[in-house]
C-alpha cells in the first residue's frame, strides 16, 4: 500500500493488503459516534487502504459507508477504491435468506443506492452454508443471477462468503467444473491466533480457479481485544475465557492483543499467499492503529527482523493458552440462527 491513492486498476482488482470491514460501522460492536465513518474512511484511503467490505445485513453499514464515501469524493473520487458488498442473508436467522435470482438482483440494485454508486466491484452470496447447495449454484439461484449482472457489466467480479470452509471448497469446486469459477472467496475467523485453517485451505481454492481469496476478523469476530467479544458471539465459554486470558497474559507484558492479533493474521499474505485481510474499523485511531501493524509486519519482513523476547515469550503463552481450542470451528449456523 501507498499513501493517497487518486485511482485504482479498472481492469483487474488489486486490492491493498488491508481492508476496511465496514461491518463494524453498524453500530453492531459498539457504539459509534456520527463523525467516525468520514474520519475513519478519509484515513484509510490517505494510508492505502483501497477496498471497503459490507454486506445489507450488517445493519445500516451500507448507507454509513456510502455517505462517508460520499463525503470523501472530492479528495478520492469512486474511481480510487473498490467496493465489496453481498446479498442474501437480510436478517439472523435462516427464515431471513433469500437466494432467489430476482432477490439478488433487486438486492444489488438496492445496494448501488444505499453506497451511492452506479456500479459495484465484488458482489458476495453471504454465508452460504445457511441455504440449500442448489439455492446457491442452481438454475434460478444466486450464483446464476450475479453472473448474469457480472456480463452485463453491473459488477466485476462474484463470489462466495461463508465461516465453514468445506462449504466454500465444494462450491467453488462445483463451479469449476461447471466452466464458471468463482473470482473471490472470503472467509472469517480462519486465520486468526487461534484457527489458521484457512492456510490448508487455500491452495485448495486457488486449485478450483478461485483467483482472490481474502481473510476477515482477524481478531475473530472481537474475540482479541481487551474488551472481549460481543454478547451475541458464537464461541462457546471456555473459549471466551482462554481468549480472556491471552489479553490478559499479553497486557501484563506491555502488548496489546488486538494488535498482536493483527499483526499475526497479516502474515498469511507471505505464507500462503492470501490477497487481503479485513479488520473492523470504527474510527480514525482504529484505522491508525491497524495500518502502523500491517506496516510493522512488511518492516520486519523486508528487514528480515525477528519478534522481540518480548514477543516471542507472550506468543508463545498465547499458543498453550489457545492449545486446546487450535482450529476449532464453531457450528455455523449456530441454534440460535436455525431458530
Amino acid at each position: 500500500m501507498t499513501t493517497t491513492q487518486q485511482t485504482v486498476c479498472q481492469t483487474e482488482f488489486q486490492p491493498s493488503e488491508l481492508g476496511f470491514g465496514a461491518g463494524a460501522l453498524s453500530g453492531t460492536y459498539d457504539k459509534i459516534e456520527s463523525h467516525w465513518p468520514v474520519e475513519a474512511c478519509r484515513e484509510a484511503l490517505r494510508g492505502g487502504i483501497n477496498v471497503f467490505d459490507t454486506s445489507p445485513y450488517y445493519g445500516a453499514s451500507e448507507f454509513v459507508l456510502g455517505d462517508a464515501l460520499e463525503a470523501v469524493r472530492d479528495e478520492f473520487p469512486r474511481s480510487s477504491y473498490y467496493i465489496q458488498t453481498k446479498v442474501g442473508r437480510y436478517g439472523v436467522t435462516t427464515k431471513d435468506f433469500d437466494y432467489s435470482a430476482q432477490r439478488v438482483t433487486d438486492s444489488v440494485k438496492e445496494s448501488m443506492r444505499r453506497l451511492r454508486t452506479d456500479y459495484l466491484d465484488l458482489v458476495l452470496c453471504h454465508d452460504v452454508e445457511f441455504v440449500k447447495f442448489e439455492d446457491v449454484v442452481g438454475p434460478g439461484g444466486a450464483l446464476e443471477a450475479l453472473f448474469k449482472l457480472k456480463a452485463e457489466g453491473k459488477i466485476k467480479y462474484v463470489g462466495c462468503s461463508a465461516y465453514p470452509l468445506p462449504v466454500l471448497l465444494r462450491i467453488a469446486e462445483h463451479q469449476q467444473a461447471k466452466g464458471q469459477p468463482l473470482d473471490v472467496i472470503l472467509s472469517y475467523c480462519h486465520y486468526t491466533l487461534q484457527n489458521t485453517k484457512l492456510a490448508e485451505y487455500t491452495p485448495k481454492f486457488r486449485a478450483a480457479g478461485v483467483r482472490y481469496v481474502a481473510n476477515a476478523s482477524p481478531l475473530g469476530m472481537a474475540l482479541f481485544r481487551d474488551a472481549g467479544p460481543p454478547q451475541w458471539h458464537p464461541a462457546h465459554a471456555e473459549l471466551r475465557a482462554a481468549a480472556k486470558s491471552c489479553a490478559d497474559v499479553v497486557r501484563e507484558n506491555g502488548l496489546n492483543i488486538s494488535e498482536l492479533a493483527s499483526m499475526f493474521s497479516f502474515t498469511g499474505r507471505d505464507i500462503f499467499q492470501l490477497n487481503t485481510t479485513y479488520i473492523g474499523l470504527e474510527n480514525k485511531e482504529d484505522v491508525q492503529k491497524a495500518l502502523a501493524a500491517w506496516k510493522r509486519v512488511k518492516e520486519r519482513e523486508q528487514n528480515l527482523e525477528k519478534p522481540t523476547e518480548t514477543e516471542t515469550k507472550v506468543m508463545d503463552e498465547v499458543r498453550e493458552l489457545l492449545a486446546p481450542f487450535k482450529d476449532y470451528s464453531w457450528p455455523s449456523p449456530t441454534p440460535r440462527e436455525l431458530a
